[in-house]
């Protein structure tokens, strides 16, 4: 009985170790150990990696694409070879080269069910093969780059920092093996055209030309540098700010907008965010505090700080012109060497304007009557000194 009962444990055993044999010669999946961390994977990660980028079922495979498998051993990472094969070792070579994304999965699932369970097998795609791109023009940082499949336009574009101030985002080009492609970003950004947010291709060049200062530019100049932009229907001044590089480290305080077809006007920066331009407008932003300048028959010559939306009347008042010295009717202006008679009460006053305030005909006659008596004066006595 005794004898029995040891063959039967030397029978199990035996059983045991030949199952054992068996696992251990299906080899573990070949893992990338490449240098992003990621793709390192262990056996015991509970959940698998994400596309960077979204593909769709109609993304063809190809050299360069990663699948992660997963088994009951575990997560491991695959790559597709340059040949467009797929190789697991003790279950054998799958090609999937130009197969649909599904389809892929598929012949990779259908070389491993050889050794494991269906209900435990997933495949999934964990990274795309790259392309190359090329972008210049009216970008931070122009150059070739690569870029996952199926990547857009403005995903290269933010890649590349973004467009320079000075872009015409109207009028770029890509350039695509024999063809060129007009793209008109704007429609893409203001309306949601997503077929001008193009898919990219390899060795597509995208052209991102300087705007022509000749056309409906949006003239804007800085304490720092000057721009031109695109205009673009309905935007606003702090739009176009906004894409102006350090434009807020400026710290602008005030904005002189001029129109194509009217005068200038002068804002606080935060007040002129709001106002929409229209083309060739001509915009000079400036950090100190502007001043208008007053002199002549008042009682404080000199400068006084500049108000939006004041007349002359209001600056002469706050200088203490009277009314027996001072002449309210024939103020002038003095603007870029030229002087003007204006309309206290409803010409427009800017910052730099010299506002001169004449004597009243009154002081005027004063001035000469006393002047001739001084005058009369003198000859009377040098006459009375010669006669003696």
């Amino acid at each position: 009985m005794f004898a029995i009962l040891i063959l039967l444990l030397a029978t199990c055993s035996f059983a045991i170790s030949l199952d054992d044999e068996k696992s251990s010669s299906v080899s573990a999946l070949p893992t990338f150990q490449g240098q992003d961390s990621k793709f390192q994977r262990s056996s015991v990660v509970s959940e698998p990696l994400k596309l960077e980028t979204a593909v769709d079922s109609t993304y063809e495979v190809g050299p360069g694409d990663y699948f992660e498998i997963l088994t009951p051993k575990g997560f491991d990472v695959v790559q597709v070879s340059a040949e467009g094969n797929i190789s697991i070792p003790s279950c054998g070579m799958v090609s999937v080269n130009k197969l649909k994304l599904n389809e892929a999965k598929d012949s990779v699932k259908s070389l491993l069910v050889s050794k494991y369970d269906e209900r435990y097998i997933q495949v999934q795609l964990v990274r795309t093969k790259k392309i190359s791109v090329t972008i210049l023009g009216a970008v931070k940082t122009p150059g070739r780059t690569s870029v996952e499949l199926q990547t857009r336009l403005n995903a290269i574009i933010i890649q590349s920092g973004g467009f320079m101030a000075m872009a015409d985002r109207k009028a770029i080009k890509v350039f695509r093996g024999s063809d060129t492609l007009n793209v008109n970003y704007v429609d893409f950004e203001t309306w949601g055209h997503g077929e001008q947010n193009l898919m990219l291709e390899n060795d597509d060049v995208i052209y991102v030309p300087y705007v022509n200062s000749s056309n409906e530019a949006i003239a804007i100049e800085t304490p720092v540098s000057n721009y031109s932009m695109p205009y673009v229907e309905g935007s606003t001044l702090g739009e176009y700010l906004d894409k102006i590089s350090g434009v807020v480290e400026t710290k602008a305080k005030w904005a002189k907008v001029k129109k194509p077809n009217g005068p200038e006007q002068v804002y606080e920066i935060a007040a002129a965010r709001d106002l929409r331009l229209e083309p060739q407008t001509k915009v000079v932003l400036w950090t100190e505090d502007p001043y208008v300048y007053v002199g002549g028959a008042v009682a404080a010559v000199g400068k006084a700080l500049y108000t939006p939306g004041q007349h002359a009347i209001d600056y002469i008042g706050a200088s203490g012109v009277t009314i027996i010295t001072g002449s309210w009717r024939r103020v002038s202006r003095i603007r870029d060497g030229k002087s003007e008679s204006i309309d206290p009460y409803k010409d427009e006053i800017l910052p730099g304007d010299y506002i001169e305030i004449p004597r009243s005909i009154y002081e005027s006659v004063k001035d000469v009557t006393l002047f001739l008596a001084s005058l009369l004066s003198v000859i009377a006595t040098a006459i009375i000194i010669s006669t003696y």
